[in-house]
């Protein structure tokens, strides 16, 4: 479901609506009619669902307000709930989730029988410093957005041109007058006011719908021309043999991909700046989700020798409700930042937990680069700023992506923070709610495993940082200190007291490893380089694993089992697919393609093959839901395959299975013969992903 961002109303638009209201409300004597006017504007002002505006009458010590029942005064007490305290108080308060503070009150704080979340309190007081009014601000609790503290910056406007008007109108409730009175000097002060904001408005508006309107319009007209261009690129590099050639296509790919890159955070800044900006709000595994992290920056880190370590907090929920791609968004911006600020052999940190506590995820990304003056960590979060030249110079990039990611964080109501010391490195860290976001709580692990489990970690210096990393999952995963022992050579490792080692590229040995093999004990190597394969030569349960690791694959090293796989065994059981086709790599992509659609898979050669799996799949109690069926193959091609698999259904009245042919012949006459041999679509080779989802959405509803 796709949820549109309120679009957030700042300074001179603020003024602007201040101005309309103003406008609309001087010359009128209905006083009901002004304060909605002013609930109105309230709830625009701060993209909100409700406003209320209560009037205090000190003889009573009640709050009434007179637009919730406009027949009468609806009435609360002064010292009960989340509104008597901010009475209380006497200041403007931001409350976050407020329905979970322990003083809230479901009747007092919501007389409008409504689905709030965040609640704003906004304390008008009388010349006297006395609390006379206070305006409750309330959105709804399924809002992405929040309220923030930033947003009583904007009750200081309010403050100047709206609280006097409200002053006048609970004055004249004192007089008994049913119209709003102003007197001479008030009429000319905001007669003076409405002028000289009415200026600042047109001004601002035109310049900055001019600004929006020319970044969209030259960034579409580019990214058109630029699809092109990549496109050609890469299918010259594919029949290029003559290496220097290579390396200038190669060059052109990675520079068209620079441009390509800037013009879409063109296009999502001028999106957010007009409010256009959407988030899907979606049920997903944050764990599968956020591990993709660490293999998409692999290249990157080892270009600059970065060493690049990930945390994916274990005890995550399985399942929540939420946008992953724009906190992927950020984070990818964050990331992009630290490899600029890092020098080689430098470390960088993705760190993700989750506070159980609070229900929320913490997000992080940490280097140990130059870090950032404290004299520039304001301006770092601008659109077009960095926070050094050379940066763009060597780097590429406009200083877009911090800017973006805040103004997306600000937008789901967390705050983007940096914690900078020059000399030392910076970290970037937010947070993302998900009180009534989780759908499934979180994974429970083999306790049997954990409490059986005894590591060794071989470590140098140098990799003492995915040393650490890797006791911070253990841990989560439930396994004690005592059952972790850190080493610095094999020689020290007890044999008859050990299950599993984990070692570093710099303390190799393949001769002590072979040995712990040959004892039966698991070994993993942590290596900085995915591409270079340490295992080769050695026989026995050995494994390896890149510094930016996620639980999963820990997890499957360690135990044997795939974590995410138990994870959905724990949910509804997938639909399962069979893929007929000669060619391995054609099965593990459609694998790998139908698992993120949420269908398992299970493979067969050829036709003969295909047949015998469907006769034990129909008679199952998990038969297959859809066949994808490759047209060439040996001992029996697809089209003769697909009428076996009819003529069986017809024979036995079995249900009829979709058949999907799989061809690299796009031509009608190939195609039509696909159809008459029983099959129910063809997907013409290279396979997209966008026709497998076509396919699953056609044949078995799957959205």
């Amino acid at each position: 479901m796709l949820r549109k961002f309120k679009k957030e109303i700042k300074g001179d638009e603020l003024l602007s609506l201040i101005l309309d209201t103003s406008e609309q409300i001087k010359d009128v004597n209905d006083t009901i009619y002004s304060i909605t006017r002013i609930e109105k504007m309230a709830i625009k002002a701060f993209s909100a669902e409700w406003a209320i505006l209560w009037f205090k009458d000190v003889k009573k010590d009640i709050l009434y307000s007179l637009t919730i029942d406009k027949t009468k005064r609806t009435e609360i007490p002064t010292n009960i709930g989340l509104i008597g305290k901010a009475l209380n108080m006497g200041k403007s308060v931001v409350l976050k989730l407020a329905i979970y503070e322990n003083a809230y009150d479901p009747i007092i704080d919501n007389m409008l029988k409504v689905e709030q979340k965040d609640i704003i309190y906004y304390p008008i007081l009388s010349e006297n410093k006395d609390v006379i009014a206070i305006l409750q601000i309330s959105n709804h609790k399924k809002d992405l957005q929040q309220f923030r503290e930033k947003d009583l910056d904007k009750l200081d406007i309010f403050e100047k041109h709206i609280a006097p008007i409200i002053r006048e109108l609970r004055d004249s409730f004192i007089e008994n007058k049913d119209v709003i009175k102003k007197d001479s000097n008030l009429n000319l002060e905001a007669n003076e006011t409405i002028k000289k904001l009415t200026q600042e408005r047109d001004d601002a508006e035109r310049m900055m719908a001019s600004s929006n309107r020319f970044l969209a319009e030259v960034a579409h007209e580019i990214r058109t021309p630029m699809n092109a261009v990549m496109g050609f690129l890469e299918l010259l590099q594919l029949d290029e043999d003559n290496d220097e050639k290579k390396l200038y296509i190669d060059t052109a790919i990675k520079s068209g991909a620079m441009m390509v890159a800037l013009v879409n955070d063109l296009l999502d800044f001028a999106k957010i700046e007009q409010g256009m900006m959407e988030l899907e709000s979606l049920v997903f595994n944050p764990i599968e989700e956020y591990t993709t992290m660490g293999p998409l920056f692999a290249s990157r880190m080892k270009k600059y020798n970065i060493i690049f370590n990930t945390f994916i907090d274990p005890n995550m929920p399985k399942k929540i409700e939420s946008d992953p791609h724009r906190v992927k968004q950020v984070l990818s911006n964050l990331i992009g930042n630290a490899v600029k600020f890092t020098p080689k052999n430098g470390r960088i940190l993705l760190n993700i937990s989750f506070n159980k506590k609070n229900e929320e995820l913490l997000f992080s990304v940490t280097d140990n680069g130059k870090g950032i003056a404290k004299s520039k960590q304001d301006k770092i979060f601008d659109a077009f700023k960095q926070e050094d030249k050379s940066t763009s110079r060597e780097f590429g990039g406009t200083g877009l992506g911090l800017s973006i990611s805040k103004k997306l964080t600000d937008l789901y109501g967390a705050q983007l923070k940096l914690e900078s010391v020059e000399g030392k490195g910076s970290k970037f860290f937010f947070s993302i709610p998900l009180k009534n976001k989780i759908i499934d709580g979180a994974m429970q692990y083999n306790q049997e495993f954990i409490n059986n489990v005894k590591i060794a970690l071989i470590f140098k210096e140098r990799c003492t940082y995915t040393s650490n990393i890797l006791e911070k999952y253990f841990k989560a995963f439930g396994i004690k200190n005592s059952q972790i022992e850190k080493l610095d050579n094999w020689d020290k490792i007890n044999i008859d007291n050990t299950t599993h080692i984990f070692c570093g590229k710099d303390t190799l040995n393949k001769e002590s490893i072979q040995n712990m093999l040959n004892h039966n004990i698991t070994v993993t190597i942590m290596k900085d380089d995915i591409f270079k394969n340490y295992k080769e030569g050695l026989k026995g349960d050995i494994h390896e694993l890149p510094c930016a690791f996620g639980p999963d694959k820990l997890y499957k090293v360690m135990s044997g089992r795939n974590l995410l796989k138990d994870m959905n065994n724990c949910q509804v059981k997938r639909d399962l697919a069979l893929v007929v086709d000669d060619n391995s790599i054609n099965i593990q992509f459609l694998k790998a393609v139908l698992d993120k659609l949420g269908i398992d898979i299970e493979g067969a050669e050829n036709g003969k093959e295909a047949i015998e799996k469907y006769k034990k799949s129909i008679k199952s109690i998990r038969p297959y839901k859809i066949i994808f069926m490759d047209e060439n193959m040996p001992i029996m091609g697809g089209n003769e395959t697909t009428k076996n698999i009819i003529e069986i259904e017809k024979k036995n009245n079995y249900p009829h299975i979709p058949i999907i042919g799989l061809s690299g012949d796009s031509t009608e006459e190939h195609i039509q013969n696909s159809i008459d041999a029983g099959m129910d679509d063809s997907i013409t080779k290279p396979v997209h992903i966008k026709d497998i989802s076509n396919v699953l959405k056609k044949f078995l509803n799957k959205k």
